[in-house]
């Protein structure tokens, strides 16, 4: 008898230490499995992370490398503007210096004249027209504003005034204002800068 309860208890310790090592695999199982699910979560968030960084960091050198290129191309615009500036300037100031030598010469002379003429057939005999000049015009070249116009007009017919800063030329509108002839070394110029500017442009634009 005794034997058998001992073989019994024995049994019975066997299967709880049977059980308890089970439960232990179980929990141990799970244990690992909980921290393999930790570890992957830990590592997807790092990943996440990272990617989000290596994302943000492309699109600030992207941001920074557009804004260089804005900046290259403002300067650049900014220099061929500013090349464009200078070479128009010295263009212009020795265009204005080769009509300070013209209309000395016999050649604005004869121009004036032509200017004149040409003026004169566009108005009609019955209206009354002003004339403008230059001021040193009208102190040097009176003769021959005044054999012009009377050639084709009476006196009473015109009026001729100065203007301080006419270069030479002619600018005649009629007395009621309805009609203005501008035949003026002033617009003349103003055309030149234009053509220059559009030269230049062409040039430039094709050089870059």
């Amino acid at each position: 008898m005794p034997n058998s309860i001992e073989d019994k208890i024995s049994l019975f310790t066997k299967v709880i230490i049977e059980r308890i090592e089970l439960d232990c695999k179980r929990k141990q199982s799970k244990l690992v499995d909980y921290y393999e699910n930790r570890k992957k979560k830990i590592t997807d968030e790092y990943e996440e992370q990272k990617r989000q960084i290596l994302e943000r960091v492309k699109k600030d050198a992207e941001t920074k490398k557009q804004q260089l290129i804005l900046k290259n191309r403002s300067d650049m615009h900014l220099s061929v503007l500013k090349k464009k500036q200078e070479f128009s300037e010295r263009l212009t100031d020795k265009v204005k210096s080769r009509i300070k030598s013209f209309i000395v010469t016999e050649e604005y002379a004869e121009f004036l004249k032509k200017a004149i003429k040409q003026v004169l057939t566009i108005f009609s005999d019955s209206q009354f027209i002003i004339f403008n000049f230059s001021k040193k015009d009208i102190k040097n070249r009176q003769e021959i504003i005044l054999k012009s116009i009377k050639s084709v007009r009476s006196e009473n017919t015109f009026q001729i005034d100065g203007i301080d800063d006419l270069i030479g030329g002619v600018y005649v509108k009629s007395g009621d204002g309805r009609m203005e002839i501008d035949f003026t070394i002033n617009t003349i110029l103003e055309e030149s800068d234009k053509l220059i500017g559009e030269v230049l442009s062409s040039r430039l634009s094709k050089e870059k």
